[in-house]
Protein backbone atom coordinates (compact mmCIF):
# COMPACT_ATOMS: atom_id res chain seq x y z
CA UNK A 1 0.00 0.00 0.00
CA UNK A 2 2.80 2.35 0.80
CA UNK A 3 4.30 1.42 -2.60
CA UNK A 4 0.91 2.59 -4.27
CA UNK A 5 0.55 5.61 -2.21
CA UNK A 6 4.33 6.92 -3.18
CA UNK A 7 3.38 6.23 -7.09
CA UNK A 8 0.55 7.96 -7.00
CA UNK A 9 2.13 11.02 -4.89
CA UNK A 10 4.77 11.24 -7.45
CA UNK A 11 2.88 11.54 -10.60
CA UNK A 12 0.43 14.14 -9.23
CA UNK A 13 3.44 15.86 -8.32
CA UNK A 14 4.96 15.96 -11.57
CA UNK A 15 1.40 16.59 -13.30
CA UNK A 16 1.00 19.57 -10.75
CA UNK A 17 4.68 21.12 -11.45
CA UNK A 18 4.69 21.14 -14.83
CA UNK A 19 5.46 24.35 -16.43
CA UNK A 20 3.69 23.92 -19.87
CA UNK A 21 0.08 24.77 -20.04
CA UNK A 22 -1.70 22.24 -22.00
CA UNK A 23 -3.44 23.67 -25.00
CA UNK A 24 -5.67 20.54 -26.53
CA UNK A 25 -6.32 22.52 -29.68
CA UNK A 26 -3.81 22.80 -32.78
CA UNK A 27 -2.43 25.78 -34.17
CA UNK A 28 -4.70 27.74 -36.45
CA UNK A 29 -4.98 31.15 -38.63
CA UNK A 30 -8.42 33.03 -37.33
CA UNK A 31 -7.30 35.63 -39.84
CA UNK A 32 -4.63 36.21 -42.33
CA UNK A 33 -4.75 37.93 -45.72
CA UNK A 34 -3.14 40.83 -47.87
CA UNK A 35 -3.56 44.18 -46.99
CA UNK A 36 -3.07 47.63 -48.53
CA UNK A 37 -2.57 49.01 -44.64
CA UNK A 38 -2.42 48.22 -41.05
CA UNK A 39 -2.70 50.17 -38.11
CA UNK A 40 -2.76 47.72 -35.47
CA UNK A 41 -4.46 44.89 -33.90
CA UNK A 42 -7.41 44.25 -35.91
CA UNK A 43 -7.29 47.49 -37.83
CA UNK A 44 -6.49 47.01 -41.27
CA UNK A 45 -7.35 47.47 -44.94
CA UNK A 46 -8.09 44.40 -46.58
CA UNK A 47 -6.64 43.68 -49.93
CA UNK A 48 -8.88 40.51 -51.07
CA UNK A 49 -7.87 41.40 -54.65
CA UNK A 50 -4.64 40.13 -53.82
CA UNK A 51 -3.18 42.68 -56.61
CA UNK A 52 -0.48 45.21 -55.86
CA UNK A 53 1.15 47.52 -58.14
CA UNK A 54 5.32 47.74 -58.48
CA UNK A 55 6.32 50.29 -55.83
CA UNK A 56 3.36 49.48 -53.35
CA UNK A 57 4.07 48.05 -50.34
CA UNK A 58 2.42 44.76 -49.67
CA UNK A 59 1.33 43.89 -46.22
CA UNK A 60 -0.03 40.62 -44.60
CA UNK A 61 -2.09 40.17 -41.70
CA UNK A 62 -2.56 37.45 -39.57
CA UNK A 63 -3.74 36.24 -36.61
CA UNK A 64 -2.87 33.13 -34.32
CA UNK A 65 -4.53 30.68 -31.93
CA UNK A 66 -3.74 27.35 -30.84
CA UNK A 67 0.31 27.97 -30.09
CA UNK A 68 1.61 26.27 -26.78
CA UNK A 69 2.04 28.90 -23.66
CA UNK A 70 4.56 27.96 -20.47
CA UNK A 71 4.28 29.28 -17.38
CA UNK A 72 7.85 30.70 -16.14
CA UNK A 73 8.52 32.15 -12.90
CA UNK A 74 4.70 33.72 -12.93
CA UNK A 75 4.63 34.85 -16.35
CA UNK A 76 3.67 33.23 -19.12
CA UNK A 77 6.17 32.48 -22.60
CA UNK A 78 4.78 32.21 -26.16
CA UNK A 79 8.00 31.24 -28.47
CA UNK A 80 6.58 31.36 -32.15
CA UNK A 81 9.14 32.14 -35.34
CA UNK A 82 7.41 33.24 -38.45
CA UNK A 83 9.37 32.10 -41.84
CA UNK A 84 8.14 33.03 -45.51
CA UNK A 85 9.07 31.60 -48.63
CA UNK A 86 8.48 33.24 -52.49
CA UNK A 87 7.48 31.31 -55.25
CA UNK A 88 7.57 32.01 -59.32
CA UNK A 89 4.80 30.77 -61.65
CA UNK A 90 6.86 27.70 -61.97
CA UNK A 91 7.12 26.95 -58.15
CA UNK A 92 10.40 28.32 -58.19
CA UNK A 93 11.56 29.46 -54.78
CA UNK A 94 12.77 33.12 -55.45
CA UNK A 95 12.96 33.81 -51.75
CA UNK A 96 12.45 32.87 -48.38
CA UNK A 97 13.63 34.06 -44.83
CA UNK A 98 13.97 31.97 -41.69
CA UNK A 99 13.27 33.59 -38.25
CA UNK A 100 11.59 36.33 -39.86
CA UNK A 101 10.03 36.98 -37.21
CA UNK A 102 11.17 35.97 -33.61
CA UNK A 103 8.60 36.34 -30.95
CA UNK A 104 9.79 35.46 -27.58
CA UNK A 105 7.79 36.86 -25.22
CA UNK A 106 6.68 36.90 -21.48
CA UNK A 107 2.73 37.78 -20.40
CA UNK A 108 1.58 38.69 -17.25
CA UNK A 109 -1.78 36.76 -18.60
CA UNK A 110 -1.41 33.90 -21.07
CA UNK A 111 -2.48 35.48 -24.75
CA UNK A 112 -5.23 33.80 -26.27
CA UNK A 113 -4.30 35.26 -29.55
CA UNK A 114 -1.38 36.59 -31.11
CA UNK A 115 -1.18 38.71 -34.15
CA UNK A 116 1.68 39.81 -36.76
CA UNK A 117 1.75 41.53 -39.98
CA UNK A 118 4.64 41.28 -42.17
CA UNK A 119 5.70 43.60 -45.87
CA UNK A 120 6.94 43.38 -48.76
CA UNK A 121 7.88 46.57 -51.29
CA UNK A 122 7.40 45.50 -54.75
CA UNK A 123 10.09 46.38 -56.57
CA UNK A 124 9.73 47.93 -60.11
CA UNK A 125 11.51 45.38 -62.07
CA UNK A 126 9.57 42.65 -60.41
CA UNK A 127 7.89 41.03 -63.69
CA UNK A 128 4.15 41.21 -63.74
CA UNK A 129 2.54 37.55 -62.39
CA UNK A 130 0.99 35.63 -60.21
CA UNK A 131 3.49 34.80 -57.35
CA UNK A 132 3.28 31.85 -54.44
CA UNK A 133 3.61 33.40 -51.05
CA UNK A 134 4.03 30.99 -48.34
CA UNK A 135 3.47 31.84 -44.30
CA UNK A 136 5.39 29.08 -42.09
CA UNK A 137 4.45 29.69 -37.65
CA UNK A 138 7.00 27.70 -35.68
CA UNK A 139 5.91 27.19 -32.10
CA UNK A 140 8.71 26.53 -30.68
CA UNK A 141 7.52 25.01 -27.19
CA UNK A 142 5.13 22.29 -28.72
CA UNK A 143 7.08 21.51 -31.92
CA UNK A 144 3.74 22.79 -33.69
CA UNK A 145 4.17 24.24 -37.59
CA UNK A 146 1.10 26.04 -39.23
CA UNK A 147 1.65 26.59 -43.20
CA UNK A 148 -0.30 29.04 -45.07
CA UNK A 149 -0.02 29.68 -49.02
CA UNK A 150 -1.28 32.52 -50.88
CA UNK A 151 -1.76 33.94 -54.30
CA UNK A 152 0.06 37.47 -54.66
CA UNK A 153 -0.80 39.57 -58.34
CA UNK A 154 1.64 42.13 -59.27
CA UNK A 155 0.07 44.20 -62.02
Amino acid sequence: MLRLSLFFLIVLQFISSSSVLCNEQEMEFIKIGWANEINGYDDYEPNESSEFSHGQRAYAYMEVTGYRVEATDGKYLTDLAVDVVLRGSFGIRLFSHTDLIDYRELHSLPPATLWFYIWVDIPRFAPRTTYQAEVIIRDRISGQKLQHQESIRIR
